[in-house]
């Protein structure tokens, strides 16, 4: 395989009747200017890829990734590799957890959703903190202008037959009443869930070896939270049994570690650098 993608497998074990396969992209921070773009547009295209190069090779020096000068090129490049990939494998979906986009631009918002209605594949976009950015720097829910890309933003249940995935926007720190309703619903059922989310949720020893090597920002649940945070990370605690797996984004680097005696949480390196990971739940 191309030395250019960095491809991070796991195989998870459960005893189901077939083998299903997903792949895992986050944290590309895809910023573009195109035809339609305005001059305010290009401008604010030039900053932000400026701070993304930056930041993306000081990400990899802290946690020992590899950055080099293969990616030194667009954001879209390594993302459209990586879910190139995930059709090459035939997976059953490809999973976006977060921060696909670094602002919510009319050109990035063009970008994705050529994309997305192009890629043939079927997928399940979790969105992250900088999808709740707009490109004045306001941090708002966007969903509006996000419904006509991704579908339900705030919340999506996909079912397999056999187990079910479960997106949930925690991008800004905190979820509301309507979406632990909705996963306190999903839990009731008889499948189990594997919950897709952007900030990892900092307990076990997941939170224990992250809170050593990375600021409490980049964790959920770290810092004084409100009522929601703690709801959450108690539904999940409390319900450890119904959970197959945690995948999350935003720490831009890969960590894999128990939340609590029976589950996993797994982070992946930043899809700008090429990093993705494989997943085989059978």
């Amino acid at each position: 395989m191309d030395d250019y993608l960095h491809i991070k497998k796991t195989v998870i074990n459960i005893g189901l009747k077939r083998e299903y396969k997903f792949f895992q992209i986050s944290d590309a921070h895809i910023m573009v200017k195109d035809e339609q773009s305005s001059q305010n547009d290009i401008e604010k295209y030039k900053i932000r890829r400026e701070k993304w190069d930056i930041l993306k090779k000081e990400f990899a020096d802290k946690y020992g990734d590899v950055c080099d000068e293969r990616y030194d090129t667009e954001p879209t490049v390594p993302f459209e590799r990586l879910a190139q990939y995930a059709k090459d494998i035939g997976s059953d979906a490809l999973i976006l957890s977060g921060d696909i986009l670094d602002i919510v631009s009319e050109s990035n918002l063009r970008y994705i959703k050529s994309f997305l209605e192009g890629y043939n594949h079927p997928y399940i976009y979790c969105l992250g903190n900088h999808e709740s950015y707009d490109e004045f720097d306001n941090k708002c829910k966007c969903y509006d202008r996000l419904k006509p890309v991704i579908k339900n933003p705030d919340f999506l249940s996909v079912d397999y037959g056999e187990f079910k995935i479960v997106s949930l926007d925690n991008g800004m720190k905190q979820v509301s009443e309507e979406q632990l309703k909705k996963l306190e619903k999903e839990l009731l059922g008889d499948k189990r869930i594997i919950l897709v989310i952007h900030e990892p949720l900092s307990l076990g020893e997941f939170g224990e070896k992250a809170g050593k090597i990375m600021s409490p920002y980049f964790l959920y649940g770290s810092e004084k939270d409100p009522d929601d945070t703690k709801r959450l990370l108690d539904l999940v605690v409390n319900n450890e049994e119904k959970f197959i797996a945690v995948l999350a984004g935003h720490v831009h680097t890969t960590v894999e570690e128990k939340i609590t005696d029976k589950l996993m949480q797994y982070t992946i390196t930043s899809a700008l650098i090429g990093y993705g990971r494989e997943i085989i739940i059978r």
